[in-house]
């Protein structure tokens, strides 16, 4: 994965969280993030660290659009809290 920020700079990671919530949402991934995880840990864990940045930070939105891509194809879902 990686991560392009606003001075042009392309860092690679193994999660990235941008936003004005960024900082709460990485405090969630640094926690539980592992590498082994399903597409359906990795879903409950980035929901979980978006709610967690939803709570704490106004402007961090009302819900998650997710674009899932796998070997077998891509598909968009999306939640609301």
């Amino acid at each position: 994965m990686y991560a392009l920020d606003l001075l042009g700079s392309v860092i690679r990671d193994d999660y990235v969280a941008v936003g004005s919530g960024a900082e709460i949402a990485v405090g969630v991934l640094e926690a539980d993030y592992r590498k082994d995880m399903t597409l359906k840990d990795g879903k409950d864990l980035v929901t979980r660290a978006i709610r967690s940045a939803i709570r704490r930070d106004a402007i961090s939105g009302d819900g998650i659009d997710f674009l899932l891509i796998t070997k077998d194809g891509s598909s968009e879902e999306t939640i609301m809290f």
